[in-house]
């Protein structure tokens, strides 16, 4: 008994965890950075992300906008790498990004960061022949090793 609480104390106080999300899709085009047409989705267990998807032109190249707004839910700082790829009705990649927590702080409790560097430029009307997407979210609340 004594060994199964000790573990449960263990899982307890340090959590890693993925979340992944995945289906159909069509990307809405729009003519600037920011849309009200955006594909939007929540996902994650403490570190809270709402995709924000969609196609436009980003300095004259077509471009999936594919960030997320991520939130800390918990009581303790989380680190986090989030990861999204786009897939052709083939199943074929056509493109993917990520981004992920920095710093030695991590995100705080309760606080709210866009990842808008998570652009995909693409050729020509290429983001027409997206129809899938996978996305995933690891988040934990130990810090990254220092070298």
């Amino acid at each position: 008994m004594k060994l199964i609480t000790t573990f449960f104390l263990l899982l307890a106080a340090s959590l890693h965890a993925q979340t992944i999300i995945q289906g159909d899709i069509k990307l809405n085009y729009s003519e600037s950075m920011f849309t009200d047409n955006a594909f939007k989705k929540d996902f994650g267990n403490v570190v809270k992300a709402t995709t924000d998807w969609h196609a436009g032109d980003f300095f004259g190249e077509e471009t999936v906008f594919a960030g997320v707004t991520v939130k800390n839910s918990g009581t303790k700082p989380m680190f986090f790498h989030y990861y999204v790829a786009f897939f052709d009705k083939d199943k074929n990649l056509v493109g993917t990004t990520g981004q992920g927590s920095f710093g030695d702080k991590g995100l705080t409790p309760g606080e709210e960061t866009q990842m808008g560097s998570c652009l995909i430029n693409l050729p020509k009307d290429k983001y027409k022949a997206i129809v899938s997407y996978q996305a995933v979210i690891y988040e934990t609340d130990i810090p990254p090793k220092k070298k």
